[in-house]
């Protein structure tokens, strides 16, 4: 029993560290970005490159624009918070007091924003140097000392960025658009070869067998890529307009039919009965479609309750799909009688001051973050702040996607601290050359970027770069200590508790509450497209913002959708259950607003 548990553990992550389309070449422009960023910061002398590097793996893309906009977001917030506790020092003289107010304020402004506002990464970044510059006051250093190392912070990570923006912008896909279109035709090409040779009797199980194998490459590559493309296309596209009208949503739903695909090339001995071997072909006709070679759609017949559920909605999502290319026309929509025109742009996401969500989440996030400040300064532990940090970085939502990056932050600071530790101990005494410490840097460097590029496990990749570069990188000279790696580890645990007691057990809010907020939103973007002013073509704005909104949406619900198996408890059937359900929902209700979306666009 012990043993099939792990190699079931094995198998999980090698289909996660299996290599994909674009993830070596993405895992070594992250490596030749950290070695030019130090190469730089050690001629230039310019200190703290630790933790510049470590960031260097939240700002990376698979674009160069938003490399540059994730990089300046990261920059204007370290600077913003500098700014804020700097003022506030010099005007309450940093007394303890003052700088336990700071944190308290700071945090819960952080957390609201976070979730409040189009840029999240600003504020994060924003809480997280606003407690590290107010933690520099807790250890009674002199102000000059303190304030040399905000900008020494600030400096060498103006290196990173632009050394992570030189390299995206040189060795970055050129072609995203094409990239993607056959990156996804020949996904469906795969589904459609699939199932005409299921539908063959005798089946011919070697063909089945070498298929399947290709379906479950896709499958544990999921949608990372896919996204990745369509990222940085829609960012090198001025006008939302030009893009293909539900791609993101079609993204999403390949992705899940691959899914669902992939449990029935284990049963290719079996003899199927002739409703199956229906829907089979009716798969395959979809997939013609899609592809182009045939001129309708092929609209599915009831299909029979016998059929497995999961094929079911492979036929059902397949002609989702098919009809997101080519929606049916449909009556002419309602005129309103008025129409009140949103702007294209606003800094706070749609209905964040209607709703009391944001403001309780702000609350609980200050709360822990308040209780691991005391327990650190009451036991006199600064090395430990990372407990702040944590609570920070994974305090999402809800609390599926909350123990999801938890697990993933104490697996990769363990990873990459034994790294660290290995490194300091065994091969620093024995290098005396920079090119050795590349050398070493560059391979850690290139695992935490594979690793980041994994489907589900990506921010793993994030915490071994943090990890390791904080353990081996304090100083220009060779670490002699191994006490960073060892309090990062006990902060992590710590940060972890505090959040499971507040998060999980005082005021917990379930996946499957956040999927039903974003069902309730998505019908709400909905019923905005059919009051639109269809008489104002010129002005595109409000079309692009709610085009906007459904895929930020679709996006999030990706990622609850996974993060649902990790609501551990007596409650887990039952919340998978919903989860379910409310998924499907959500993928009917995308439909409907795709379709009538399409005619706004296609009058």
């Amino acid at each position: 029993m012990k043993r099939s548990a792990r190699n079931g553990i094995i198998a999980i992550f090698a289909q996660e560290l299996t290599p994909y389309p674009g993830r070596m070449a993405g895992s070594l422009r992250d490596t030749l970005g950290v070695l030019i960023a130090l190469l730089l910061a050690m001629t230039l002398r310019v200190p703290s490159i630790s933790l510049s590097l470590a960031l260097l793996f939240l700002m990376q893309r698979e674009r160069p624009s938003l490399t540059l906009k994730t990089g300046i977001q990261i920059f204007s917030g370290s600077i913003a918070a500098f700014l804020i506790t700097a003022a506030w020092a010099q005007i309450t003289d940093g007394t303890e007091v003052a700088r336990f107010f700071l944190v308290i304020v700071g945090a819960f402004v952080a957390a609201f924003c976070m979730l409040a506002t189009r840029t999240p990464l600003f504020w994060t970044i924003f809480g997280f140097y606003g407690f590290i510059n107010t933690s520099y006051w807790d250890t009674h250093r002199s102000a000059d000392s303190i304030v040399t190392s905000s900008l020494y912070n600030m400096a060498s990570f103006g290196v990173v960025l632009g050394s992570a923006t030189a390299v995206e912008y040189i060795f970055g896909t050129r072609h995203p658009a094409e990239l993607l279109d056959r990156e996804m035709k020949a996904r469906v090409s795969t589904l459609r070869s699939f199932y005409r040779a299921l539908a063959q009797q005798p089946i011919n199980v070697s063909t089945i067998k070498t298929l399947h194998q290709k379906l479950l490459q896709y499958e544990h590559s999921g949608d990372l890529y896919l996204n990745e493309l369509y990222d940085r296309l829609r960012d090198g596209t001025h006008d939302l307009s030009e893009l293909p009208l539900g791609l993101h949503y079609r993204i999403g739903l390949l992705t899940r039919i691959i899914q669902k695909s992939v449990p029935f090339g284990f049963t290719r001995h079996h003899q199927e009965d002739e409703h199956t071997l229906a829907a089979y072909k009716t798969i395959v006709e979809l997939c013609s479609h899609i592809l182009r070679e045939t001129p309708q759609p092929i609209v599915p017949h009831d299909l029979p309750q016998s059929l497995p559920h999961s094929l079911r909605e492979v036929v059902l999502e397949l002609h989702q799909y098919s009809e997101a290319l080519n929606p049916e026309a449909k009556p002419p929509l309602p005129q309103p009688e008025t129409t009140e025109e949103a702007p294209s742009t606003t800094y706070f996401l749609p209905g964040v001051f209607q709703s009391p969500n944001v403001v309780l989440y702000a609350l609980k996030l200050t709360l822990a973050v308040a209780v691991c400040y005391i327990i650190y300064n009451a036991i006199a532990w600064p090395g430990i702040l990372t407990c702040v940090v944590t609570v920070l970085f994974t305090g999402l939502s809800s609390t599926g996607a909350m123990k999801q990056k938890q697990l993933y932050r104490f697996l990769g600071a363990a990873l990459g601290g034994v790294l660290g530790i290995a490194t300091v101990a065994l091969l620093y005494p024995n290098m005396d050359s920079i090119t050795s410490l590349l050398v070493v840097v560059g391979l850690v460097a290139l695992l935490s970027g594979w690793v980041m590029r994994s489907p589900r496990i990506g921010y793993v990749g994030v915490q071994i770069a943090f990890a390791f570069f904080l353990t081996t990188l304090p100083e220009f000279g060779a670490s002699t200590t191994l006490t960073p790696a060892r309090d990062r580890l006990v902060g992590v645990s710590l940060g972890i508790l505090v959040m499971w007691f507040i998060f999980d057990q005082l005021w917990p809010v379930r996946t499957s509450n956040a999927l039903a907020q974003s069902l309730d939103r998505i019908h709400d973007i909905t019923e905005q497209l059919r009051l639109l002013d269809f008489s104002n073509r010129t002005n595109p704005a409000k079309f692009r913002y709610l085009r906007t909104a459904i895929s930020q949406e679709l996006a999030n619900v990706q990622q609850l959708e996974f993060a649902a198996q990790f609501e551990v408890g007596p409650h887990q059937r039952r919340e998978m259950a919903r989860c379910r359900r409310l998924i499907s929902e959500i993928e009917q209700a995308a439909s409907v607003f795709y379709n009538e979306a399409h005619e706004v666009s296609h009058p």
